[in-house]
């Protein structure tokens, strides 16, 4: 297909990039030997080196082996923005399995859902999430759990202070010969890679989402997938090979944290500033210390950023570049952002079933509203919503069709949905834009239902069926509602049962949510309603809802 997106292309880099054939763990294992000693991993005082993440990862792929993790295995991780991180996803892949990252907010049963989807046979968790773990594994295929503490990585002064000051006892964890720890499996093995035979078209993570519906399901992207899209991002952006510092906030499970943060700064020997929870004093407070130079996050965190007091107070000039994805940027924010601090934010868009890189802002160009032109090797469209065969033509909205090497192999064990999304050699995002006659793509509203709350996807049908499980509930309904602070708020619409009209109130239903789901996810807004709009079938239908 002709690419018109090309006379916007950034001045002196090429159309295409070669696709990288090496896997993931390769390329970090390459990185150790060509950079020993430089900063992998920041955290908290300590630093950990590539020497040393790379022989860490080693022991606990070894560790792995020993258990009787065999190659194609599933191997999940539920575990914030800390070393245990990086060693779980690389040690993981060393050992020829798949890694599954798991969102450390979830609640029992949402972790049961992307253990038992997965299959997943081996956990690696924090301690403190050892009550969610413990039940959210039963009858699930988890022969084995791995516990760490946060405080194993922390420099020796942090660790001691820690010790002095802690009040709160470790928590007590269970035991058995399914329970292991951390530093003592390690410990038991060499530092010696293990010979395991992997080729970059092969698997390497499954990342949930819920695609065009929910419940979630586990994207298949391979290292090759991956490997393309970090690549991409290092090129697009003139970064220097082992001279990086990134801004560790975005989590592994996320494909953004996965693939841009982990993975690309694998690849160019960056170092990556580890922050477990997104406390703004602390983010800023490492980008001076660190002298940091790569920010990628969502747009909410830019706008926190702009409001608060501490901006004033650290130095963050030293940010080169900035990327902002998984959400819309206000223009407005971004005129901000740079007027204030001099660094200037590329805007993106893609899904984590593209690794997630899909179109690109050039630097320094500002295009209000639009989200880039396709990357590298990328090739995207807009056809007609009932006719995909049928391509429109300029400035015409239409569902957003891609295609490239950064577009993942599947849903795990869901071919019907498979094949409804990838059809014709194109992925079929369910999202409608459209293109101007520079070739810079806009999205307008979805075309599915999904709700993106501050970076995070929010599925209405899982967010629906975790509230028909409270006793007083009837019918409902959630829809996102857009809000400036967090993108979409998630509103849930509710019917009440006859029984308990008048005894119980939308504050305790969302009391009942907070406590029952994920932060992101549970419902802000209430509304109780007598009845739902329905279709002539009995569908609940939540565009007239969203009208209202």
């Amino acid at each position: 297909m002709k690419r018109f997106w090309h006379k916007s292309w950034p001045e002196g880099k090429p159309h295409d990039i070669a696709i990288p054939d090496s896997t993931i763990h390769e390329t970090l294992t390459a990185t150790a030997q060509q950079c020993p000693n430089n900063p992998a991993y920041y955290f908290q005082g300590r630093t950990i080196t590539y020497q040393e993440i790379d022989a860490l990862s080693n022991q606990l792929a070894n560790a792995l082996i020993h258990l009787g993790v065999q190659r194609g295995d599933r191997v999940a991780f539920m575990l914030p923005n800390i070393p245990q991180s990086p060693i779980a996803l690389f040690g993981t892949l060393k050992a020829g399995a798949i890694v599954t990252p798991i969102n450390p907010l979830f609640k029992h049963h949402e972790l049961h859902h992307q253990l038992h989807s997965a299959g997943v046979k081996h956990l690696i968790a924090l301690d403190i999430f050892h009550k969610v773990v413990e039940e959210g594994r039963q009858d699930t295929p988890v022969e084995s759990v791995i516990y760490t503490r946060i405080g194993e990585y922390l420099s020796k002064a942090k660790a001691t202070l820690g010790r002095v000051a802690r009040k709160i006892p470790y928590p007590k964890l269970p035991t058995g010969s399914d329970i292991h720890l951390l530093p003592k499996i390690l410990k038991e093995q060499t530092t010696s890679a293990p010979i395991i035979e992997s080729h970059h078209d092969e698997i390497a993570a499954l990342l949930y989402t819920g695609g065009t519906t929910g419940p979630p399901k586990g994207a298949m992207l391979s290292h090759r997938n991956l490997m393309f899209n970090a690549k991409v991002g290092s090129q697009w952006f003139d970064v220097r090979f082992g001279e990086e510092c990134f801004v560790g906030i975005l989590p592994a499970f996320h494909a953004f944290g996965f693939s841009c943060v982990i993975v690309l700064s694998a690849l160019i020997a960056a170092s990556v500033i580890l922050i477990p929870r997104p406390d703004l004093k602390e983010i800023m407070k490492s980008i001076q210390q660190y002298n940091a130079t790569v920010l990628v996050a969502v747009p909410t965190l830019y706008v926190s950023l702009l409001a608060s007091p501490y901006l004033k107070q650290y130095d963050i000039s030293s940010l080169e570049n900035c990327f902002s994805g998984a959400a819309s940027l206000p223009i407005e924010v971004l005129e901000q952002f740079q007027s204030q601090t001099g660094s200037y934010i590329v805007e993106g868009y893609g899904m984590t079933e593209t690794s997630p890189i899909l179109t690109l802002i050039p630097q320094g160009v500002l295009k209000p509203g639009s989200v880039g032109i396709p990357a590298f090797n990328t090739d995207v469209k807009i056809v007609d919503q009932m006719d995909d065969s049928k391509e429109l033509p300029i400035d015409e909205w239409g569902e957003i069709l891609a295609r490239g090497p950064q577009i993942f192999q599947g849903y795990w064990e869901a071919p019907a949905a498979t094949a409804n999304t990838l059809r014709g050699g194109w992925i079929h995002t369910g999202d409608l834009g459209r293109f101007d006659e520079d070739g810079y793509l806009y999205i307008g509203d979805r075309k599915k239902d999904l709700i993106k709350r501050s970076g995070y996807s929010v599925f209405p049908a899982e967010v629906e069926a975790l509230l028909y499980r409270h006793p007083d509930v009837a019918e409902c309904a959630v829809v996102g509602v857009p809000t400036p602070r967090v993108g979409e708020e998630v509103k849930a619409f509710i019917v009440i049962k006859p029984e308990s009209k008048g005894k119980i109130t939308e504050d305790e239903i969302r009391d009942w949510a907070k406590r029952e789901m994920a932060a992101y996810k549970y419902p802000r807004l209430i509304e109780f309603r007598d009845d739902l709009p329905k279709s002539a079938v009995g569908k609940i239908l939540r565009r007239e809802l969203r009208g209202k």
